[in-house]
């Protein structure tokens, strides 16, 4: 019962954090630009700053269930074919979770910072930060994609 419950609460947060991530670059990123620039910036804020919050709680809760699953065994031994998927994955996870970190501690301040005014035009800053937003999300999700491929090949 107990590893079910693990189960779940890992592929759920798989789910929630892929998921957001595919949301955010393939919807709401391509949206913006059909509607005002201010709103856009304003939305972005907005999903950024509620999406940090259920991207981390998703990666916390996945490291500490990921943790519970994988036998002691297989944690950190490269001499095995699972011992050296799980330590690319380990890998994958620590430069997604660093992704995250330069998101949510430079790119979405440094937007804030530069957010226009109700009628004034977007600044060439926060153009810069906005599209460098673009392309550390869509790295975070191609590394949340190639995680998950590793996930799958332990099961084969």
């Amino acid at each position: 019962m107990v590893d079910s419950i693990i189960n779940y609460l890992h592929l759920l947060a798989t789910v929630v954090w892929i998921g957001g991530t595919i949301y955010i670059t393939f919807i709401l990123h391509p949206s913006l630009k059909a509607i005002d620039a201010q709103q856009s910036g304003k939305l972005q804020g907005i999903v950024a700053k509620k999406f940090t919050v259920t991207a981390w709680s998703s990666i916390v809760i996945l490291i500490i269930t990921g943790f519970l699953k994988t036998p002691g065994s297989f944690l950190f031994d490269p001499s095995s074919e699972i011992g050296m998927t799980l330590l690319i994955k380990h890998v994958l996870i620590i430069c997604g979770i660093i992704v995250g970190l330069t998101i949510a501690l430079y790119l979405i301040p440094n937007m804030k910072k530069n957010m226009p005014k109700p009628g004034e035009a977007l600044s060439a800053d926060f153009l810069k930060y906005s599209k460098l937003l673009k392309i550390f999300g869509s790295i975070n999700l191609l590394i949340g994609l190639v995680i998950v491929w590793l996930a799958k090949q332990l099961f084969v």
